[in-house]
């Protein structure tokens, strides 16, 4: 009895604690349906229609076709270049013993210890001497750059868990390393790969700042959350306009998160108990 009792709190706890974490995206639905005034006379209140005006408004004036069109483009350029590269290189740093090694990999990784804030100053500016501040290609290589050092970590740690035994068995077969990689080793990787991808999906889609750093102020290359942004300033905040495109920029991110975080789940524990 005591212990359906706890039970019972508990879950009353952990309701009560996801209705607190769901509060602020539950306003923003809320209110993207008042003109400004009711927004601001009463942030609480449900609206007095639920018409879809503001969202036609918002998807014509934001361009929200071609802002879609930019976003998908971006993240999925990124997942595909750090789905190629990061397996590749967490493999060979974790199958080659060594100092130069382990220092290759300590590099690679660093950037997660250190705050994005301390070098984004420096990033920008190596961008800008590069030549591709504001272009589609650079925003692109920058957040493949950012992605990398987690995905390599993540897969490095799952790499040394594959046994190396059938890799042996392959090349006394006749396979080389290549065919022994892309044949034995990565159909292996596939939990944390699907893990890396959703978190990359999802980092990538909803990202802000180093779209703004990069891309900057040009329209055409901007992401939905970068543009959603530019409509706020000191002198303006166009709320009537911003809350719908947030609204519409959420849904494709929380319906794929909603599809695939079974994968995250499968995929960290099959890291952990691997081998």
């Amino acid at each position: 009895m005591k212990k359906m009792r706890k039970i019972s709190a508990l879950s009353v706890i952990v309701f009560v604690c996801s209705i607190l974490w769901l509060m602020p995206l539950l306003l923003i639905f809320i209110n993207s349906f008042k003109p400004y005034n009711d927004m601001i006379q009463d942030f609480l209140a449900l609206p007095k229609s639920w018409d879809l005006d503001k969202y036609i408004e918002t998807w014509t004036n934001f361009n929200f076709p071609m802002l879609i069109g930019n976003t998908l483009v971006y993240t999925i350029s990124t997942v595909l270049l750090v789905g190629l590269l990061a397996p590749m290189a967490a493999y060979k740093l974790a199958r080659t013993k060594g100092k130069l090694s382990n220092i290759c990999f300590g590099l690679i990784i660093i950037p997660m210890m250190v705050p994005f804030q301390s070098y984004m100053i420096t990033l920008t500016r190596l961008v800008s001497d590069l030549g591709m501040t504001g272009s589609r290609i650079g925003y692109i290589l920058v957040s493949t750059g950012l992605c990398m050092p987690l995905a390599v970590y993540m897969i490095h740690g799952f790499v040394k868990n594959v046994p190396i035994e059938l890799e042996e068995c392959a090349c006394i077969d006749g396979a080389g390393k290549l065919r022994t990689y892309f044949i034995i080793v990565l159909p292996l990787l596939k939990p944390i790969l699907t893990t890396v991808v959703v978190l990359d999906t999802l980092a990538t889609w909803n990202d802000i700042i180093t779209n703004q750093l990069i891309v900057g102020g040009n329209a055409k290359a901007m992401n939905i959350q970068n543009a959603l942004y530019m409509q706020f300033s000191a002198q303006t905040a166009d709320w009537e306009h911003a809350l719908p495109g947030i609204v519409m920029s959420m849904i494709p991110s929380l319906i794929f998160f909603v599809l695939m975080q079974r994968h995250i789940v499968g995929g960290v524990t099959a890291g952990a108990v691997k081998g």
